[in-house]
């Protein structure tokens, strides 16, 4: 009887790549709260393009006119003497960009077995790439033009305060509610129904919200205003979001410690010293942002599960993990010490629609 070899390169499929692929990608996804909520490109390989499309139709004029019956005796017209309109389509696009970071590996690290070793690695990967992606979609949000300003003078939405330099106050109940307003008034998209609260379990209602960003500084300022609702007190089976503390004013917020901060940007005169900042006189101004459905668009984490084998046409994930093992480099690794263990990432971020966005600059509190 012949013997038959089984070898783990042809009859045992690696599962490492599959495992470290789902073990990067949940690391990161802890990282990602700029990607909450946003509207995810199709990134498709081999298919011609550099860019991300997304695609807007515009909502049609309210009708206000009444369909009324043709008069007896009348010719009928084409259609009936009835009238259409044709939509307004808004295309929106934005080159991709390629990001990535890799590790060195030695052949005493065996990537073979998925061990404690292995784990740790793809979570110090992970963590990079959640941070990176992270930190480059916290500038696509940066670039917000509906903006508000606290000063002495008064806050003003329309007209802000010229500069950043006379910011005066921390967040307040007054700037989410003209945050939200503003949203409103454009029927921005809210991401939540309503959750409805129990007695029975300690848990509050909680409104159709938009969702909201802001810097860990800012989420203690934000802990204390009036009818916060912490969310381990949201009502029903209310689905979180990565980094999810709270709501209040029908924002659902989340914090990062890379929001956007202006070291010491505030000179004003009338801020009292009990703000973060370098002096008794300058204070730091945080960036925080109240945003609805579809006004952010971003490609850079795909929604794809990981798989082993993609098809023609499957649509990958946008982060990929590459590992090289040791032996692969040919002569460059003579006696096949040398491996690799790498992500790399395609990305693009895009304001899609400015008036659902808005970007609130304040202090934040010295606790």
């Amino acid at each position: 009887m012949a013997q038959v070899t089984t070898n783990f390169a042809t009859s045992i499929p690696g599962p490492v790549n599959f495992v470290l692929m789902e073990t990067l990608l949940s690391a990161a996804r802890k990282r990602l709260p700029y990607f909450n909520g946003t509207l995810p490109g199709k990134l498709e390989k081999a298919q011609g393009s550099a860019s991300v499309k997304w695609r807007r139709i515009e909502n049609l004029t309210a009708v206000t006119t009444s369909l009324t019956e043709a008069a007896d005796g009348t010719t009928v017209a084409f259609g009936n003497g009835r009238t259409s309109v044709t939509p307004t389509i808004t295309d929106v696009t934005v080159a991709i960009a390629k990001y990535g970071n890799a590790i060195n590996l030695t052949e005493e690290v065996d990537l073979f077995n998925v061990n404690s070793n292995s784990a740790a690695l793809m979570d110090t990967l992970g963590a990079n790439a959640g941070e990176s992606l992270n930190t480059l979609m916290r500038d696509v949000f940066n670039a917000t033009t509906t903006l508000r300003r606290f000063s002495p003078n008064g806050n003003a939405g329309s007209a802000p305060a010229a500069s950043y330099s006379s910011v005066a106050n921390s967040i307040s109940v007054n700037d989410i509610k003209w945050s939200v307003n503003q949203l409103n008034r454009n029927s921005a998209m809210r991401f939540t129904p309503a959750g409805f609260g129990s007695v029975n379990v300690g848990s509050q209602p909680i409104r159709q919200s938009y969702y909201g960003i802001c810097h860990v500084d800012v989420e203690e300022d934000i802990r204390g205003l009036s009818g916060f609702i912490p969310v381990e007190q949201y009502g029903g089976y209310t689905e979180t979001e990565p980094g999810e503390f709270g709501a209040v004013g029908g924002v659902r917020w989340c914090s990062t410690e890379i929001a956007p901060i202006i070291s010491d940007g505030s000179t004003e005169s009338a801020v009292a010293t009990s703000y973060q900042g370098g002096s008794a006189i300058l204070h730091h101004v945080y960036s925080s942002f109240i945003y609805g459905r579809e006004a952010i668009g971003s490609i850079g984490l795909g929604e794809n599960h990981a798989k082993e084998i993609y098809m023609m046409y499957d649509g990958v994930p946008t982060v990929e993990v590459i590992y090289h093992k040791p032996g692969s480099s040919g002569i460059a690794d003579m006696f096949n010490e040398q491996g690799s263990l790498a992500w790399k990432s395609w990305f693009a971020g895009k304001v899609l629609n400015g008036n659902w966005v808005v970007k609130l600059q304040t202090l934040a509190g010295r606790y």
